[in-house]
């Protein structure tokens, strides 16, 4: 076997790191994927509000003014109309239909 000055063999293991490194990033390049971010940006207001729920108002969901296809609907209305903030809506599915519970912040 031959002797190798030292600045050889560190030079000939920087070599091979490098071919190693570049055979890695070879394999896995089709591999990686963007990451999916899914994000909801909200106005600066928005961010810092808190809804306590003041009052929880609802029923069937059948009998509703303006006959709302959904408690989504149904609650958005009644938070407009008493001037409140939507908190949470609650759906409960009943033998007679659904059953709508909406709570909401007065401001």
């Amino acid at each position: 076997m031959s002797k190798q000055a030292p600045n050889a063999a560190s030079s000939t293991l920087r070599t091979r790191r490098a071919l190693f490194g570049l055979a890695t990033t070879a394999a896995l390049a089709p591999l990686w994927a963007k990451p999916v971010v899914n994000t909801i940006v909200l106005p600066a207001h928005a961010q810092t509000s808190v809804c306590v729920t003041d009052t929880t108002v609802g029923g069937p969901l059948a009998g509703a003014p303006d006959n709302p296809p959904n408690c989504q609907v149904a609650c958005e209305a009644e938070a407009a109309r008493e001037n409140a903030l939507l908190c949470e809506v609650r759906e409960t599915p009943t033998d007679s239909g659904t059953d709508c519970a909406c709570d909401i912040d007065v401001i």
